[in-house]
């Protein structure tokens, strides 16, 4: 669903947009996955309408732009959409109980209007790379206006108690997901390896590695959102590609082919203090695979080192080629990692725990504010 936020909005206190009682306004950004219900349905692509039927919210993305009044869309053109979303959201939020906004931008503006206003109202922030230096130093002053903030990584949670002073309480630690009814293990034949993603990747240490193994290997990297992203740039930079390795985006349904007829999956990463490449690394172990990644700072809380995959030294070739020959030399090592990585996504990291996770954050939250209300009021 999206809003309609004219003067006969669509948006009101319907049974159909309430969750114990709780009406609630999805703000995401135009890069948000929103799938074909169909298509889900036919087992084509994960199961992303989940999120919304579970919280029964309404999602506010840059094409509600196009239904708020013709005096808005006039101003809402010559702004940045991430601007104008915010904006929107800000007004409309009155019909609402609660907003849960789905990146560190659009929580950041939304924060700020709502600080900029004098205004309190309840929002639950999902936050994804606090510590870069300029949302860091937002974040330090407006979030007094983020109700509830929802962190998955604990370098991310111990930053922003020790060096951004947000209250412990304020900030819920949950584990990030995969759809593991989508992501699962297929019997396939294992011909190659395969790296995929293209944020703060480490490709050029995995060429090097990769040159004369007799190992074939895709990674599967392009243009997102129009453009290639530096880290992808680095692998066309090269002088001449290895013969074994091949390059190239794939659409969703052959994304998971490629992860099934992938012995193991190797995420090489630059350094960093988030959790670059959890995506990638959780839909591997979904699908039963090994993982070799780069040790970094922020890739602290899924990959069990020697059990469901392998650390290697951040920016080391030759570790990470001694690796990458080890698991495929002991196919039966790669297997058992993968069964254990497997077993560790349905325990911890599904896409339904992290649903019900965020539809209970957001309960709680609005019920807190309320008290808080009632207490302020009396």
């Amino acid at each position: 669903m999206q809003v309609d936020s004219g003067d006969k909005a669509s948006v009101n206190a319907n049974e159909k947009n309430v969750m114990h009682g709780i009406r609630s306004l999805t703000l995401v950004s135009s890069g948000i996955r929103r799938n074909d219900p169909d298509k889900e349905q036919s087992d084509e692509l994960p199961r992303s309408s989940l999120y919304e039927r579970t919280l029964k919210t309404v999602t506010l993305d840059e094409t509600s732009l196009s239904k708020s009044p013709w005096w808005r869309r006039g101003i809402y053109k010559i702004l940045p959409a991430s601007i104008s979303m915010a904006i929107e959201t800000y007004l409309v939020r009155k019909k609402f109980d609660v907003v849960i906004s789905w990146s560190d931008k659009n929580g950041l503006l939304f924060a700020s209007l709502l600080k900029l206003t004098h205004t309190k109202f309840p929002h639950v922030a999902l936050m994804f790379w606090i510590s870069k230096p300029r949302k860091a130093a937002i974040l330090k002053r407006v979030h007094s206006h983020i109700s509830t903030m929802i962190l998955w990584t604990s370098t991310h949670r111990d930053f922003a108690i020790n060096h951004l002073g947000i209250p412990p309480e304020k900030i819920r630690f949950i584990t990030y997901y995969v759809d593991h009814k989508f992501f699962r293990p297929m019997p396939r034949e294992t011909d190659r390896i395969c790296s995929v993603g293209v944020e703060m990747r480490d490709y050029p240490t995995l060429i090097k590695a990769m040159r004369g193994l007799d190992i074939k290997c895709h990674i599967a990297a392009g243009m997102t959102r129009g453009f290639l992203q530096d880290t992808v740039k680095a692998i066309y930079r090269e002088p001449e590609l290895p013969p074994n390795l091949t390059v190239g985006l794939v659409p969703m349904n052959e994304l998971r082919n490629l992860y099934a007829r992938s012995r193991f999956v190797v995420t090489p990463l630059l350094p960093t203090d988030s959790d670059n490449g959890l995506t990638a690394i959780l839909e591997a172990m979904a699908m039963g695979k090994a993982v070799i990644c780069s040790r970094t700072k922020g890739q602290v809380d899924v990959i069990i080192d020697g059990k469901t995959g392998i650390f290697v030294p951040q920016g080391d070739p030759v570790a990470l080629r001694e690796a990458i020959k080890y698991l495929w030399e002991n196919p039966a090592v790669a297997e058992e990692m993968g069964r254990e990585g497997r077993k560790r996504i349905e325990e911890k990291f599904t896409w339904d725990q992290f649903v019900d996770n965020i539809k209970n954050i957001v309960i709680d939250t609005v019920e807190n504010e309320r008290r808080r209300a009632n207490r302020t009021n009396a």
